[in-house]
């Protein structure tokens, strides 16, 4: 295993991670009248934006980066400058999108992506998609050079990186249908970026139950089935050459169907060979996460099918398959650390994916519940008692996966930091 390359592209997930919470605790901040430490709703919704942008862009496409460099390291020695010129190019990317909340940029809520309306911002987000595409192009180049058969997680990432170009590629056809309309231009490329997320957290899945239970439901049905996600992705361009047809409409059902129906045999197969053993060891983080991730897809993803309006049902899916990829991510850290020689916190390690992940069940059920009483999206006012109760229980959970969250950050963090320092 190229263990620098690992290594570097650990740290930079981490780091997004690190700016996804310190402009989070800003967002609080600036909403909380008694300490306000910026004035106006404006600063308030640019942090907020940001926040989302390293919290669910940086941090999973870093993540994937890294996973391109373990799954190739494994076949053989990483040659060629794109892996190098991949990581500065997207951690030039990162200091541009935390230095881009200091242009007074004008925040854009839209869906699917929030955006700041600056030029700085925008290179940011140019220079991590250049960045991380980069090391997409050079793990499918190594897999062609070696000419090795991959296994299955490794498997799994070709497929993911062969979607993100598919995704970067699909905002040039979505450019020249909706021009600089910013709200259709990323709802079509960011919905065919979870096709990869939902991808590598497979590929995640897979390197858990090996190094846990120590078998992979490595099949010829199981990678039919990973190829159903490959096609969905290819096709979900060709929504652009009907524009008289709904294309929002069009795009939400393709990834809601298109990931749901092979996702619905994959998760069977991996929690059939996740119950194969007399015993599980709940007490590993790398399982527990594993578990928790499988938990939070199944429900959030059911979620899916009941989001259909503008209410807090939408949130409590996202939030939950988001979720699942993060969990999944974290656990497969742990093991990399491992795979590294680097010790962590053994005791924070072990509570920490509890946290997270039943904090982010209560999220989700708050948010479900509310949901189901018509409560909508962006208000903070509930028409009910048994609303607020559901909106209380989604704050306890949020709570309790803050904590999760934190505590994550701060076992690798200080992991990768000392491990620099030793060396």
């Amino acid at each position: 295993m190229n263990r620098a390359q690992v290594y570097r592209w650990l740290l930079f997930s981490i780091f997004s991670l690190v700016f996804a919470g310190i402009f989070a605790f800003i967002a609080a901040m600036a909403r909380t009248p008694a300490v306000r430490i910026f004035a106006g709703e404006d600063f308030f919704s640019v942090a907020l934006v940001v926040h989302v942008i390293f919290a669910v862009v940086v941090w999973f496409l870093g993540f994937e980066a890294v996973m391109w460099c373990y799954s190739a390291s494994r076949i053989a020695p990483l040659r060629g400058r794109l892996w190098g010129w991949g990581l500065y190019t997207a951690a030039s990317g990162m200091l541009l999108l935390a230095l881009s909340p200091l242009t007074g940029a004008e925040a854009l809520l839209i869906d699917y992506f929030p955006l700041l309306e600056h030029p700085v911002y925008f290179a940011g987000l140019i220079l991590v998609a250049l960045g991380t595409g980069g090391v997409a192009i050079a793990y499918i180049q190594h897999l062609r050079i070696s000419r090795a058969q991959p296994d299955l997680p490794a498997y799994a990432m070709l497929l993911a990186a062969l979607v993100l170009l598919i995704t970067y590629l699909s905002f040039f056809s979505s450019a020249f249908i909706n021009g600089t309309s910013y709200r259709p231009l990323v709802w079509g490329p960011g919905h065919i970026f979870q096709v990869v997320s939902t991808l590598a957290m497979l590929s995640a899945w897979m390197l858990l139950l090996r190094h846990t239970v120590g078998r992979v439901p490595d099949s010829p049905l199981m990678r039919k089935l990973l190829l159903v996600y490959l096609a969905v992705a290819m096709l979900m361009p060709g929504i652009y050459f009907f524009p008289r047809v709904e294309q929002t409409w069009l795009f939400t059902q393709a990834m809601m169907y298109g990931i749901a129906l092979p996702s619905v045999p994959v998760a069977l197969l991996v929690l059939r060979v996740l119950l194969s053993p007399s015993r599980l060891e709940l007490s590993d983080p790398r399982l527990s996460s594993l578990v928790f991730s499988l938990l939070l897809f199944g429900v959030g993803g059911a979620m899916g099918f009941f989001a259909t309006g503008a209410d807090l049902r939408v949130p409590a899916h996202y939030h939950g398959v988001l979720g699942a990829v993060t969990l999944a991510f974290m656990g497969t850290t742990y093991l990399l650390l491992e795979k590294l020689g680097i010790s962590f916190s053994s005791r924070i390690s072990r509570l920490q994916p509890y946290l997270y992940g039943s904090g982010l069940l209560l999220i989700i059920l708050g948010l479900f519940w509310a949901g189901m009483r018509s409560a909508p999206r962006k208000t903070t006012e509930y028409a009910d008692t048994a609303t607020s109760f559901a909106m209380n229980l989604m704050g306890l959970g949020s709570v309790i996966a803050v904590a999760g969250g934190a505590a994550f950050v701060w076992v690798v963090l200080i992991a990768l930091l000392r491990a620099a320092s030793n060396r």
